[in-house]
């Protein structure tokens, strides 16, 4: 049987060749943002409310083969799906997201505010109706005056679970399960220390040194991650008492904070 080979006839290429991924500036990634805000709302007109650009892009960190992250708010009648996809080698993500989803999601202080916040605060608009950007600045400026405490226990609680999973691999000698291991926990270390901060993630490349910045953390806090994550040469005994000691100190360091942790009683 024979496979039916779909060609681009834009440039005359097999669409099945290895994609090309294509270097482009800060200037070339926004002109194709417009070009698609364009599209979009001349496909589905009255639906959407908003189309702006994310991610690093919003920010003007953008690197040469960066994606192209946008999100665009539709009326709560409209299912649009997402769109993934690669075209002339840059990677273009599109969400269409609702409107009243957006807004609350905006409002909220959850254990993953430090990866969702950037989005609803950093962004570059390409179009609106309605005023529908200032109502996206209310949302945050209320989620600016919520508590942490929930989403910073919570995120211990996480941290917790990583912790017996860490445990159980030492007990059978589980190489792979430990290293492993030490890479989520100094995660869980630190989702807690951005939260804490009460800083957002404004791109993934900056992950590590955002967290190594900031002033709320405990002492060692670096040393530990990376030896945890095997940014240095180390041992697998080592990445377990790393684990240990980050998961001890974390613990002191959300109890000064208030956090409670165990509880007296089964809660259900």
């Amino acid at each position: 049987m024979r496979r039916h080979i779909v060609s681009d006839r834009s440039n005359g290429e097999d669409c099945f060749a290895l994609p090309k991924l294509r270097r482009l500036n800060h200037e070339e990634r926004l002109r194709i943002a417009h070009l698609i805000s364009e599209v979009v709302v001349e496909k589905y007109g009255s639906d959407i409310l908003a189309v702006y650009v994310c991610g690093s892009t919003s920010k003007k960190l953008d690197r040469p083969f960066s994606d192209l992250d946008l999100i665009v708010a539709v009326r709560t009648r409209a299912e649009i799906p997402m769109k993934y996809y690669l075209h002339r080698g840059l990677i273009i993500h599109i969400q269409y997201l609702k409107s009243s989803n957006i807004l609350d999601a905006a409002e909220q202080f959850t254990d993953n505010w430090h990866w969702e916040a950037d989005q609803y605060r950093n962004r570059i608009a390409l179009y609106e109706r309605d005023g529908w950007v200032r109502k996206l600045d209310d949302a945050v400026a209320k989620n600016d005056k919520m508590g942490s405490v929930e989403a910073v226990r919570k995120s211990f609680m996480m941290m917790t679970e990583s912790m017996a999973v860490m445990r159980n691999a030492m007990l059978t000698n589980d190489r792979v399960g430990v290293l492993s291991r030490g890479r989520v926990l100094a995660e869980d270390g630190a989702r807690i220390v951005l939260l804490l901060n009460r800083i957002c993630v404004t791109t993934t490349s900056w992950f590590w040194k955002i967290v190594f910045d900031l002033d709320k953390k405990t002492k060692d806090f670096r040393e530990l991650v990376e030896k945890m994550c095997g940014f240095v040469p180390t041992t697998i005994e080592d990445v377990a008492t790393s684990c240990e000691r980050m998961y001890r100190e974390m613990y002191e360091l959300v109890t000064e904070y208030g956090v409670k942790i165990e509880h007296g009683h089964l809660l259900v």
